[in-house]
C-alpha cells in the first residue's frame, strides 16, 4: 500500500492543477466574451451606417435617367446655340 503522504501529495497536486486550469479557462472565457461583444458592437455600427447610406437600385436608376435626360437637353441647347439655329435658346 502507498504511504498516505504520497496519496495526499498526488491528490493535492491534481486539485491545484484543476483549480489553476479552471481559472485559466475562466479568464479565457471572459476575454472571449469581451471580444465577441466588441465585434457585435462593430457589426451593429456597420449595419446602422449601411441603413443610413444605402440607396435602392431602382431609386438610383431613376435618378440617373433624370440626370441623363437633363444632360441631353443641355447638350442639345448648347448645340443649337453654337450652331446658331436657335437664338432664343439662351432664355
Amino acid at each position: 500500500m502507498l504511504p498516505l503522504s504520497i496519496v495526499i501529495s498526488v491528490v493535492g497536486g491534481a486539485a491545484a492543477g484543476f483549480l489553476t486550469l479552471g481559472r485559466k479557462f475562466g479568464d479565457m472565457e471572459i476575454r472571449y466574451s469581451t471580444h465577441i461583444e466588441r465585434v457585435d458592437h462593430r457589426v451593429d455600427a456597420i449595419e446602422l451606417k449601411l441603413a443610413k447610406d444605402y440607396m435602392d437600385k431602382s431609386d438610383l436608376q431613376s435618378m440617373m435617367e433624370r440626370l441623363e435626360d437633363r444632360m441631353e437637353r443641355v447638350d442639345n441647347k448648347l448645340d443649337r446655340i453654337l450652331l446658331g439655329y436657335d437664338r432664343d435658346a439662351l432664355g
